[in-house]
């Protein structure tokens, strides 16, 4: 299950697992809807993972990382709190990838 993120829950969110999904997003972008569904289905097969969104709209957090309109939809991968990787080419195999280089067992903690 997806959970719904913003300025107050995020940095907890991120801490509270080894390994994170947060996909950010403006409503009404294009992509929007493709990424939620990519985010959601990444979340029932790795279950273990951490996965939430956050609509941008007027929240700290992403422009913290950078992340506006323009950028949006993204989906970025923290482990232990920290983004180690944004997902621009949204699919669950990117998203895999990011955590785990292509060729290795995906063992997620």
């Amino acid at each position: 299950m997806l959970k719904k993120l913003d300025d107050k829950n995020f940095e907890g969110f991120i801490e509270e697992s080894f390994y994170s999904v947060v996909g950010f997003y403006f409503p009404s972008v294009k992509n929007e809807n493709k990424m939620l569904g990519i985010i959601e289905e990444f979340s029932k097969i790795h279950a273990n993972v951490a996965c939430g969104t956050m609509d941008i709209t007027g929240q700290e957090v992403p422009e913290e990382y950078g992340i506006g309109k323009d950028e949006s939809p993204i989906i970025v991968v923290f482990k232990q709190g920290n983004a180690i990787k944004a997902v621009a080419d949204l699919s669950v195999k990117n998203i895999e990838s990011a955590i785990t280089p292509p060729g290795k067992n995906i063992t997620l903690q």
